[in-house]
């Protein structure tokens, strides 16, 4: 494939890890470029976790940042994001991680890789489709591999520890407004400080849009209600009133997507 640069939206989870080990391995160190957007609310293990990737895989990284927090952009737009609508993957994510690929390269220079394993394989038709003449691709999905949450500790990096805190991705600190139920219970119960650092910033953003849009969402008898972090806290959480089919509603990111 020539001197092709492989561009690797790096987020900072297990999935990105093992597609750019598996990108310098296939197209060498030189040839391959991890790319970080940056929504200055991660948790500080990732950067660790970052740069230590960086160090043993020897290629260059490059970091994106809009200089806002999610909780940032949806006060300047006034609105919540949800598991529906999502200002901040699209303008902290999708949007700079785009415009920085496309203006740098033309198609027929660069590929795209995302860190999608198999078992996700169904998230990438829809970007490769969108994203045309410009290749989208995962060789994770191509060769049928899944990858384990400790996957990079064979290679002596310590995996982030927001996987210790039982979450199913390294980003934005452990915040996601299409995060569900149990992903919160799992972050409580790891951190109730960054918890409630959260419901905070939450409050804050009905402070200034002046309504409230809750994202998470609750059958609650028989009937489908949103609640606030803080709710969900005071009202089930500390009262251990949360249900077995709760704990395991995690629902997913996918910002880069």
């Amino acid at each position: 494939m020539g001197n092709k640069k492989h561009v690797v939206s790096f987020s900072g989870g297990m999935g990105s890890f093992a597609e750019a080990k598996i990108c310098v391995d296939k197209y060498g160190k030189d040839n391959v470029l991890l790319l970080f957007a940056d929504t200055k609310m991660e948790d500080e293990d990732l950067y660790r976790f970052m740069f230590e990737t960086v160090a043993f895989l020897d290629c260059d990284l490059m970091i994106l940042t809009d200089g806002r927090t999610p909780f940032e952009v949806f006060k300047d737009v006034k609105y919540m994001g949800n598991s529906r609508i999502d200002p901040c993957s699209k303008l902290l994510k999708r949007e700079p991680l785009i415009k920085w690929f496309t203006q740098t390269y033309k198609p027929e220079e660069a590929e795209m890789h995302l860190g999608i394993d198999f078992s996700e394989h169904h998230r990438l038709t829809g970007v490769q489709e969108r994203m045309i003449p410009y290749v989208y691709r995962s060789t994770l999905v191509e060769e049928g591999k899944i990858i384990p949450k400790d996957y990079s500790e064979q290679f002596g990096i310590k995996r982030p520890r927001l996987y210790d805190w039982k979450l199913g991705h390294n980003n934005c600190g452990g915040f996601c407004v299409k995060a569900g139920l149990g992903h919160y219970k799992a972050l409580y119960e790891a951190n109730p400080d960054r918890y409630k650092e959260f419901e905070v910033k939450e409050a804050e953003v009905y402070a200034t849009i002046g309504k409230q849009y809750p994202f998470l969402k609750k059958q609650i008898k028989g009937e489908r209600r949103f609640i606030t972090l803080k709710e969900y806290r005071e009202e089930f959480l500390e009262t251990n009133t949360v249900t077995p089919d709760e704990a395991i509603e995690f629902g997913g990111c996918g910002c880069a997507i």
